[in-house]
């Protein structure tokens, strides 16, 4: 064989290679992250399932799942804190993934939401019934240790037979 006809084969298989490569990523990439407005859903372990608003309110009706409903904007130095602290928690992780719906709402991107759940200040965390009715608000900051003790309050029902301070008792 000539050489010349070596190196287009070797071309030919360079090229090949490199395109099934691309394909791999890119299909990967599109698994890992699926992008809506205003929304993030990913299927890392390390990281929340964001949903969006509709897809995650008929996640939680499905599922018979409570849901974590959470506002925040890119500006808001406490949602930031939230997301490099208690929104990182491999407890917290695990407990949201196994027994919420969550759904991420950025009130720059989605103002109308946020003024139709009356959110005043950032961030902002709801919790609701599988069937979208209110559970209870929180206004700010949360560090891992009480947001974990809030979602078991709030899985376990107890908010159905006590107040929060009571559940903190029987901890």
């Amino acid at each position: 064989m000539k050489k010349e006809n070596l190196l287009v084969i070797a071309i030919i298989c360079i090229a090949v290679i490199g395109f099934v490569a691309y394909k791999n990523f890119n299909s990967k990439k599109q698994t890992d992250s699926i992008q809506g407005k205003g929304f993030v859903q990913t299927s890392d372990s390390s990281k929340i399932d964001w949903q969006n608003y509709a897809q995650g309110r008929e996640l939680a009706k499905n599922q018979n799942k409570h849901i974590f409903l959470y506002f925040h904007a890119d500006w808001c130095t406490y949602c930031r804190k939230l997301k490099k602290t208690t929104f990182k928690d491999k407890t917290v992780l695990k407990y949201l993934k196994d027994n919420f719906i969550s759904i991420e709402v950025d009130t720059d991107k989605n103002q109308e939401m946020a003024a139709q759940w009356n959110v005043k200040g950032l961030p902002t965390m709801w919790f609701l019934k599988s069937d979208r009715s209110k559970i209870s608000s929180i206004p700010g900051y949360v560090d891992k240790k009480q947001f974990l003790h809030i979602l078991k309050y709030i899985h376990t029902q107890s908010y159905e037979k006590m107040n929060f301070q009571q559940f903190m008792k029987t901890i």
